[in-house]
């Protein structure tokens, strides 16, 4: 059996995982390490139980210590103990003291809370660019794959990969569309399947998949499956205990039944498992599909046809999510690019999960040429992960453009470059507004010009 990657999960080190337990019981560590600074301030003097009169501060070290590892409610707690131990056991209350160990945690607490922000925010921003790596790297395989397929088999089957997945998107927006259909992910599933047998001559296959989005972790309790080439109900327990999916599954990798030189066969594969192959799907690394081949010709399973199978159910996937996600996302709703459509969805959900804010500026005119100008000259100054779209509504049209986690300094920067870039002055007659990811619903009044409450 061989693996396309390996893809194992990295075992934790035993310094993380005592790390997330101290974090996970921080006010136990906290009452914990503050008795002990005190046992150990009474074994030194009974009289000064907190060392208030040593010649080095050990409770602002202490202080400092829990405040900036867990925080401002951890600090307040250990500022608490100390000034109750101060209040019964010396001879008056040292107001002094209490005032600076006061004044130090919470300057630390305000330290504490940019520090974690800005770490926040960087490794949102991090998942963000790798995610939209992660997608632009498979839309280049796809058309790649395309590529090598029309120079192969341009006579026998003159047909893209490219046009086939676009074809089958195509459809899945007309099931978007329909009402009657009321499973749709059933429906866009099936649709997948039909391409693989179409395009790779899959005999006899399965997709797995999480029934209501990526929030759910893939356990037999969340998914459903569909069959293509067999008439046979096919139980998803039976799926997941089979050898290939489950190592599939633990490794987050596609693995295949293969020979002694590491190559895909279908000859004597019975005695390892029933099916072929077993290929996930993946988003945010976590599995949302799995791709399960159970028969197919013996001429067509090879590393290059797999290798495709690949590549394309992850870019369905990947497509099918946007879909699903976007459906009832209707605080945009005059915006009809589903990619942009999409990049607003996801940049809210990471405001709503992170507070890691986004913003959109939209630049509003009545003078087509004027818009069409406009956006020629905003493609040439927008940077990689920006995003543009004009939207027209009666006889105004709206250039929006979409800046991931920037705030209102940057569309005010970029708007000063434009202004400072556009030579006619007719091109300079346009209004603007700036929205953040909590006000969308003005978005749309703006688009409507409707200023009423």
């Amino acid at each position: 059996m061989m693996l396309f990657q390996n893809n194992r999960v990295k075992e934790k080190t035993t310094f993380q995982r005592v790390a997330e337990l101290l974090h996970k019981y921080a006010y136990v560590e906290t009452l914990l390490l503050v008795a002990t600074f005190l046992f150990i301030g009474y074994l030194i003097d009974p009289n000064d139980i907190c060392l208030l009169h040593a010649d080095i501060p050990y409770v602002i070290l202490i202080l400092t210590v829990i405040t900036l590892f867990h925080g401002f409610e951890s600090g307040v707690l250990a500022l608490t103990f100390i000034s109750v131990v101060m209040w019964f056991f010396y001879p008056s209350f040292d107001y002094i003291s209490f005032l600076t160990f006061l004044l130090m945690t919470l300057l630390l607490s305000q330290f504490h809370y940019y520090w974690i922000m800005r770490l926040r925010k960087a490794e949102v921003d991090a998942n963000y660019k790798s995610s939209k790596l992660s997608e632009l790297s498979r839309a280049f395989y796809s058309l790649k794959i395309s590529h090598d397929q029309l120079e192969k088999n341009y006579v026998v089957k003159p047909m893209s990969i490219r046009n086939a997945v676009k074809y089958i998107l195509n459809l899945n927006e007309k099931i978007a569309r329909d009402d009657t259909i009321k499973d749709k992910q059933r429906a866009y599933h099936t649709n997948l399947l039909e391409l693989l047998e179409k395009s790779f001559n899959l005999t006899r296959g399965h997709i797995v998949y999480l029934r209501n989005g990526v929030m759910d972790e893939f356990e037999e309790k969340n998914l459903d499956v569909v069959s293509i080439g067999t008439e046979e109900t096919v139980e998803v327990d039976a799926l997941l205990q089979d050898y290939i999916i489950d190592k599939s599954i633990a490794r987050k990798s596609p693995v295949f039944i293969s020979d002694e030189a590491g190559e895909p066969t279908t000859s004597s594969h019975k005695d390892i498992s029933k099916y072929l192959a077993s290929i996930p799907a993946l988003i945010n690394d976590k599995i949302v599909s799995l791709l399960v081949v159970e028969k197919m010709p013996f001429m067509f399973f090879n590393k290059e046809y797999l290798t495709s199978m690949t590549i394309i159910h992850e870019y369905f996937t990947l497509e099918t999510y946007k879909m699903v996600q976007i459906v009832d996302f209707s605080e945009v709703e005059l915006i009809d690019d589903k990619e942009f459509k999409f990049e607003i969805f996801r940049m809210k959900k990471l405001y709503e999960q992170f507070k890691v804010n986004s913003v959109l500026l939209v630049l509003r005119t009545t003078s087509e040429l004027r818009a069409i100008r406009l956006m020629d000259k905003l493609e040439t100054m927008l940077r990689s992960l920006d995003m543009l779209h004009l939207v027209k509504y009666e006889k105004k049209y709206f250039i929006t453009i979409l800046l991931p986690m920037n705030d209102k300094a940057s569309a005010i920067g970029l708007l000063n470059r434009l202004r400072n870039t556009l030579q006619d002055e007719e091109d300079t007659k346009f209004d603007h507004m700036i929205f953040n990811m909590q006000q969308l619903h003005l978005l749309n009044k703006y688009y409507r010009s409707d200023y009423d409450d």
